[in-house]
């Protein structure tokens, strides 16, 4: 038996760095340097696409899911379908560190407070903390949509807010307000 046969193969594992994410066929693929395996490789065109393993909560078929949200630097684990062959990397996670002295994790982020941040500077958090059951959604440009612990919403924009509601609505406006 050989050892990179896919069924009773050699397994083996790869932490890397991602250094491509524009893949030209839309397949939620990334380009990694895995560290042990491609260190004589400088350019990254020779190294092979990756397939991002995504959760099971995205159904990843007939364009129901989502895409993955690795950025080139960011550090990854996987394995190698095809064993010591090395040519078909498979992503299965991303691995939290520290970027130029910046720490990978958002800012805010806790236990309880589960925070994405975009790369554009869009910001979601689910704060799960007892008693302070909040959901804010923050636009880069300072918009921000907020629900608190008792349903409550509220909205903040410096542009047109258009509201669809079946409860009481009150509007604070510095300027012209219409209510349709």
């Amino acid at each position: 038996m050989k050892a990179d046969e896919f069924i009773g193969g050699q397994f083996e594992w790869f932490t890397g760095i991602v250094k491509e994410i524009d893949d030209p066929l839309n397949l939620n693929r990334v380009k990694v340097h895995c560290l042990g395996f491609y260190d004589g490789v400088t350019d990254t065109t020779k190294l092979p696409w990756a397939t991002v393993v995504m959760p099971v909560t995205n159904a990843s078929i007939k364009g129901n899911g989502s895409n993955h949200h690795l950025e080139i630097g960011s550090w990854v684990v996987g394995f190698f379908r095809d064993g010591p062959s090395a040519q078909d990397p498979m992503v299965i996670g991303s691995i939290a560190t520290q970027t130029e002295g910046t720490q990978d994790i958002p800012a805010g982020s806790s236990i309880t407070n589960k925070v994405y941040n975009s790369k554009a500077g869009h910001k979601i958090e689910l704060e799960n903390k007892l008693g302070d059951e909040t959901i804010t959604v923050t636009h880069a440009k300072g918009a921000v949509i907020k629900i608190d612990k008792d349903s409550n919403l509220s909205i903040t924009n410096n542009g047109t807010t258009t509201i669809d509601s079946q409860g009481a609505i009150r509007i604070i406006s510095a300027i012209k307000t219409t209510v349709v």
